[in-house]
């Protein structure tokens, strides 16, 4: 069983909704992964314990995948709905209900985790506000400072 998992979604072809993407950019550089492809593999591996995975939205399919891992982390943008500009918090499986095809939550990917598995990994959701959600690769100045600082989250809590 692997120690961590990354999973980062949303779409880099929306400015800030990329927050995810950038931060997995950054992150396979410095393991030195400049050539990785994100669209073009399920997981790739940062080292022997640390894997990542990104995707345009979080999908069901991944449940079983999560159970492999002694942890996970959910890594996606957000708008002013959350007052933090970075939120860095523990989740626990809960299954919630959507009227929208395209909105699955973390909790709910670990309630199906757990249906599936009997387990569920040590979890937490890191999410990155987000102010420009146009048609572009960029993100906004401030959001770029919020990936940064999530960087930096990410390095002190997971790979000292």
């Amino acid at each position: 069983m692997k120690n961590n998992l990354f999973i980062g979604y949303g779409n880099p072809d929306r400015g800030d909704d990329g927050a995810s993407y950038h931060l997995f950019i950054a992150l396979l550089n410095d393991f030195g992964k400049k050539d990785v492809d994100l669209f073009s593999s399920d997981t790739t591996s940062l080292n022997a314990n640390t894997d990542i995975l990104f995707n345009f939205q979080l999908l069901p399919e991944f449940s079983e995948m999560i159970g492999q891992y002694q942890q996970v982390v959910f890594i996606d943008s957000h708008t002013g709905d959350i007052k933090e500009n970075i939120s860095f918090k523990s989740i626990e499986p809960k299954y919630h209900y959507s009227p929208f095809t395209h909105h699955f939550s973390p909790s709910s990917c670990l309630a199906v985790t757990q249906s599936l598995t009997g387990r569920y990994p040590i979890a937490w959701l890191l999410s990155i506000r987000g102010f420009q959600f146009g048609f572009n690769r960029e993100l906004s100045d401030q959001t770029r400072q919020f990936v940064n600082q999530s960087l930096d989250i990410i390095r002190d809590e997971f790979f000292k």
